[in-house]
């Protein structure tokens, strides 16, 4: 049986069909080549290819003008590690060796030169570029310009140790509480000594606070809870009793809710400061010479005397002390011994006083004290009395003895007068009545 003959023209069309087809793939193709040459020529990474004896085979237009400050045809057939910056081109040899042996490398990051001098730091993919048979016949890859990524890296490695630094050469401590754990974590010690480990809790830390400040350190947490800034100074007890002032400064940070999360800050240990402060505080009150309150602070508590004595309707007496022939002291032995005198006068006066009492210079040779809350049958004469005797004994000058008796004043309230300038003037006024009746005497005021 023989076979049908094909119909006229089917033939024709089947082929015309397979080179339509044909036709159709080819144009796809090139399409999409030029859409990936597109992408490839105008990328902003470098997109490289270099041959076995790396040298550069091509290189994307855009990211060249861009990153190399050129043209492609500058570069092509030169080996790619002449723009290497020198130090680093013996090390870029040898990682794109590895890639030409068969290794990719990723994220290798160098240093390469600009046709204008400056330099590009980039970071490289690449990968061994290889033919049908899968032999390497070069490497191809990307490049990325990484330079302000470094630059930002270094300005904040650049900031973050100005920031340690300036907390070193400040002598602070970070440290940091986390809400969700109650853990209290240090950089350092807060002061030293002052706990065993970096991190506890904060009930831990509570602990080490003195319990006189206790209260202020629990109200500046609260505080910090509300938003408020977290500022405190505080003594710390250190393992071996010792105390630590320390300043707590600090900022809350809250969670979406508006809860507490973090607490992060700084602290000082600040004892020799507070010694400071405290020297001068009572170099402020008190007589630098003999350490008794000063005048300023005898007016402070005769001040308070007073208010006291008018609530409770009570009485008070001040005595104003001056010194016989003191100048003489002066004139024979000098200052220096003078000034020895005075302070043995000083503590002499102290033994003839209370607790209660107040015992001040007013200045030179004159002293005065302050009794608060005179019994109902007193006047101060006994006082008065005790102190004459205590300057007979004889005083230690340049190796000599000497006697320096004294004219003491008397002033009462509410006698006197009803406030305390006025009292002090009429104390000096007795005074200088005792004197001139020959001193080592007393009178009162109003006697």
């Amino acid at each position: 049986m023989s076979a049908s003959p094909p119909e006229p023209g089917v033939g024709a069309a089947f082929v015309e069909n397979r080179v339509a087809e044909r036709r159709a793939a080819e144009r796809a193709l090139q399409a999409s080549e030029a859409h990936y040459r597109g992408l490839v020529e105008t990328s902003n990474d470098l997109v490289w290819s270099i041959d076995l004896e790396g040298r550069w085979t091509y290189l994307n237009p855009e990211a060249v003008r861009r990153i190399y400050g050129g043209r492609p045809a500058a570069f092509l057939g030169r080996a790619f590690h002449e723009q290497a910056a020198l130090p680093l081109r013996e090390r870029d040899i040898v990682v794109f060796g590895r890639v030409l042996a068969g290794e990719p490398v990723f994220r290798h990051e160098t240093r390469h030169l600009r046709r204008d001098g400056s330099s590009v730091d980039l970071s490289f993919n690449a990968v061994p570029l290889r033919d049908a048979q899968g032999a390497i016949v070069g490497a191809t890859g990307t490049a990325r310009d990484i330079s302000e990524e470094r630059r930002a890296a270094a300005a904040l490695h650049e900031g973050i140790e100005k920031l340690r630094l300036a907390v070193d050469a400040a002598d602070l401590n970070v440290w940091e509480w986390d809400a969700a754990s109650d853990r209290l974590q240090w950089g350092r010690e807060p002061a030293a000594g002052a706990q065993e480990s970096a991190a506890l809790t904060r009930a831990q830390f509570r602990q080490r606070v003195h319990p006189e400040d206790l209260e202020r350190y629990d109200a500046a947490g609260l505080a910090a809870a509300r938003g408020e800034p977290y500022a405190i100074e505080v003594r710390l007890v250190g393992r071996d009793g010792e105390i630590h002032w320390t300043a707590l400064r600090g900022k809350m940070l809250f969670d979406a809710a508006g809860e507490p999360m973090r607490l992060i800050g700084v602290s000082q240990e600040i004892t020799e400061r507070k010694r400071r402060e405290e020297e001068e505080r009572f170099l402020a009150y008190h007589d630098t010479l003999t350490g008794l309150p000063n005048r300023r602070l005898l007016d402070d508590r005769l001040r308070q005397a007073l208010h006291l004595a008018q609530r409770r309707d009570a009485r008070l007496a001040i005595l104003l002390v001056d010194l016989d022939e003191f100048k003489r002291v002066n004139d024979r032995f000098g200052h220096r011994a003078g000034d020895a005198v005075l302070r043995d006068v000083a503590q002499r006066l102290g033994a003839c006083v209370r607790k209660a009492d107040t015992l001040a210079r007013q200045g030179g040779d004159e002293f005065v004290v302050l009794i608060p809350d005179l019994a109902p049958a007193s006047d101060g004469q006994v006082v008065a009395e005790k102190i004459l005797r205590a300057l007979q004994a004889p005083l230690r000058a340049e190796g000599e003895d000497i006697r320096v008796g004294a004219s003491i004043g008397i002033s009462l309230y509410p006698e006197d007068a009803g406030d305390g300038e006025a009292l002090l003037r009429n104390a000096d006024a007795a005074m200088y009545r005792a004197k001139r009746a020959g001193g080592d005497q007393f009178r009162f005021y109003a006697r």
